[in-house]
């Protein structure tokens, strides 16, 4: 089962430093869904079910124009990912970027995207997998981001996925949630405290270089 994380940098130098925190999210706001990364074939159910679970917490939502678009495995070419993307980090009415999947592709558009109107008004970026290559650029840039499931992650019955549903929600709308993880005989006992990183340790290994 997925569970979301807040993402934090996981590099020392950000440590010491306080990253921005987007605004949560509240009855009314909107919600664009992007694709990118992996094409997204024969998964328009998914999209429809990931907009009508938002719609009943009342919040509105865009699709992008290349979400459904086609180019070899990508969701369209890097060019039509890179617009979705940015049209949705520069529309001040957005207040979170939901990826529809990962796959492999992101990274691709990582240094065509321009995060000036982003900086004016900061909005989460939710997704994992290969999404970690965006999460790491907005740490980079100093925002927090959202680990999370992704459009493709609902199942028929929600009811299956459903307390990845609830802490989901309770995240995007600003709620305090818990996490107990059952242990393994290979931990060290002990009592420690920090920020809990998610990410996709592949993608984090490529970009370093």
């Amino acid at each position: 089962m997925w569970h979301h994380l807040v993402y934090a940098f996981p590099y020392s130098w950000r440590q010491n430093t306080e990253m921005i925190q987007p605004k949560f999210l509240k009855t009314g706001d909107t919600v664009a869904i992007v694709a990118p990364s992996g094409i997204l074939k024969n998964r328009q159910r998914e999209v429809k079910q990931a907009v009508d679970l938002l719609k009943s917490w009342g919040l509105n939502t865009v699709v992008g124009k290349h979400v459904f678009s086609k180019d070899n495995h990508f969701a369209g070419t890097d060019e039509q990912r890179c617009e979705d993307f940015q049209k949705a980090m520069d529309d001040p009415k957005i207040s979170a970027i939901w990826c529809a999947r990962g796959g492999y592709g992101t990274v691709r558009i990582l240094d065509k995207l321009d995060y000036s109107k982003f900086k004016q008004n900061p909005k989460w970026l939710i997704g994992y997998s290969d999404i970690t290559a965006l999460h790491n650029q907005f740490h980079n840039k100093g925002f927090q981001s959202i680990h999370s499931l992704m459009c493709v992650s609902l199942t028929k019955d929600l009811d299956e996925i459903k307390e990845t549903i609830d802490t989901f929600k309770s995240t995007i709308f600003g709620k305090s949630i818990n996490y107990t993880l059952e242990g393994s005989d290979y931990n060290r006992v002990g009592e420690t405290t920090g920020e809990l990183v998610g990410g996709n340790l592949t993608i984090l290994h490529t970009m370093l270089g």
